[in-house]
């Protein structure tokens, strides 16, 4: 089972290159539904004059920025072995997906 903020390899083999990984921002109150809502983290940020956007984090030694105007639903089924969770980042986290949502 996958928990909110739990980072994994990206399962789409055409998009790995440039999104290596996705974040789980769904929260765990859904575990139990089939689909996950997943933000990926890029190699390079195209936006760095708006680190609230896209902040960065530390990945197995790779700085990767958060896209969450990429957000998408992905099979919780090809989510398999996470390899770090962002539990203690959540308030940039969702500090990104909120300026996404509402503007502010």
């Amino acid at each position: 089972m996958s928990r909110q903020f739990d980072v994994f390899p990206n399962p789409s083999r055409t998009g790995r290159e440039g999104r290596p990984f996705v974040v789980d921002v769904q929260s765990n109150r859904f575990h139990d539904v089939r689909t996950r809502a997943l933000v990926p983290l890029i190699v390079t940020s195209d936006v760095e004059e708006t680190p609230r956007l896209t902040p960065s984090f530390v990945i197995n030694g790779r700085r990767l920025y958060l896209q969450p105007l990429e957000i998408g639903i992905l099979p919780a089924r090809l989510l398999r072995n996470p390899v770090a969770n962002l539990e203690s980042e959540r308030y940039r986290i969702i500090a990104a997906i909120d300026l996404v949502f509402t503007g502010i």
